[in-house]
């Protein structure tokens, strides 16, 4: 046997495939590291899954074993995959933050939802612990796509291999219950994490808002607001009312830890809309930030000396989508106005937010009105599924037009009959407006 055939033969005893033929393992891994920098998801997940299929490949040979070292020697170590998985498993993560993915579609998400279970599988099998802000990142992605089963799965994983959840473990596990409707076990998991003595946060007070809300105590979700109004350095913004909760166990000190953030605040805003309370809303939202939906340009330029809130992206979205769907039209686009008059872009889910298949049906005229007057002014882009939608309600008029006319040419009589009863049935009080 000469050198270089004893040399093949090494490499095959300890990383089970010749190194001169295909990628090795430190080219998998560079590829990966590589595709992740270059923010492509689909080209790091191939490598990351190549990489799992060559370590699963690796077996020495049974036969030879005894004949050489068990060790791999240093510079055989790169043709193999396994001391990379542990690594591969860490970074794989960071093409799953759904934070830094803008327009995602429903089939991208079902994609990353994919991946996610299929990583938690696989890093199951390696023993490999997973890091708080792993834990997060995975729940997350089960949270947007309202998973409650997988997020389930994440912290039973979580718990199981010994990670000591943090407070935002904890908040990102309740988010994910709330998106998947689990509320019982979002009550659930505040009492463990109360019983754990785990120091809450504002967005666990955000979170408990809008739990709530959800499950129609409105009441709660409003004294768990003043309580967070009197912790908060501006408490002389609103009325707040003394009236506090005893929901929150006395095992930690939970004094100047709460606040009025625009979390909680956002959250409020959206108990109200939810209830349909837009008076209510509306007054919230000035009193708090100093600007009302038709704000002036007075009031523009007092908003810089105001000590309260300072409005972002999710606060005005909480207030169109509401207004849009009591079908409040004009207040939406004039609250789309004062948006922009605050340095907020007007973003395609803005208009998504208005143009709804609902409202669309109800008048597709105004919808496709709004839809020309965000791009002209706002340069705001009008994607496909918004187009779509104004196609389908517009398909649909037309086809409930042909059906009258094919109607009264069947029955001149019939639109006449029906005419007098709405005016019969006009006639009457219209009902009171909740």
């Amino acid at each position: 046997m000469n050198r270089l055939t004893l040399k093949l033969a090494v490499r095959t005893l300890h990383t089970g495939t010749v190194g001169t033929k295909g990628p090795t393992g430190r080219d998998l891994f560079n590829r990966m590291n590589s595709c992740i920098r270059d923010n492509d998801p689909s080209g790091a997940w191939h490598n990351y899954q190549q990489l799992l299929h060559m370590r699963t490949t690796e077996q020495p040979h049974s036969l030879n074993r005894s004949l050489f070292a068990q060790t791999p020697r240093p510079r055989d170590l790169p043709l193999s995959a396994r001391p990379y998985i542990h690594d591969a498993h860490s970074r794989i993560l960071r093409v799953l933050h759904i934070n830094s993915i803008h327009g995602y579609s429903r089939p991208h998400l079902d994609q990353l939802a994919q991946w996610a279970a299929q990583y938690v599988r696989e890093a199951a099998a390696d023993s490999h612990v997973l890091a708080a802000s792993d834990v997060n990142t995975l729940l997350h992605v089960f949270a947007v796509q309202r998973n409650g089963t997988a997020a389930d799965h994440v912290w039973q994983y979580a718990t199981l291999t010994g990670v000591v959840a943090d407070v935002t473990n904890y908040n990102a596990y309740i988010n994910a219950c709330l998106r998947a409707g689990n509320y019982g076990r979002a009550f659930e998991v505040v009492r463990e994490m109360r019983e754990r003595g785990v120091q809450p946060s504002t967005w666990t007070q955000a979170y408990l808002i809008r739990l709530y809300g959800e499950t129609g105590d409105l009441e709660s979700a409003r004294r768990e607001f003043a309580r967070a109004c009197r912790n908060s350095p501006w408490t002389g913004v609103a009325e707040t009312s003394s009236i506090g909760t005893k929901y929150w166990q006395e095992k930690t000190d939970d004094h100047g830890v709460y606040g009025l953030g625009i979390g909680t605040f956002n959250e409020m805003l959206g108990v109200l809309g939810r209830n349909g309370l837009m008076s209510e809303m509306r007054d919230l939202f000035m009193r708090f930030t100093g600007l009302s939906v038709e704000a002036t340009e007075s009031e523009l330029q007092a908003r810089a000396q105001h000590t309260g809130l300072r409005p972002n992206a999710h606060t005005f979205h909480e207030l169109i989508h509401w207004h849009a769907t009591y079908w409040d039209m004009d207040t939406a686009v004039n609250i789309v106005r004062l948006m922009s008059k605050c340095g907020v872009r007007p973003v395609p889910k803005t208009l998504k937010l208005i143009v709804t298949p609902q409202t669309a049906e109800r008048d597709v005229e105004t919808c496709a009105q709004i839809a020309i007057l965000l791009r002209e002014e706002y340069g705001v882009q009008v994607s496909q599924s918004v187009v779509r939608i104004i196609e389908t309600a517009r398909e649909k008029a037309e086809e409930m037009e042909e059906q009258i006319k094919s109607a009264e040419s069947q029955n001149p009589t019939f639109l006449q009959t029906l005419s007098n009863l709405t005016g019969l049935s006009g006639s009457a009080a219209p009902p009171k407006d909740s």
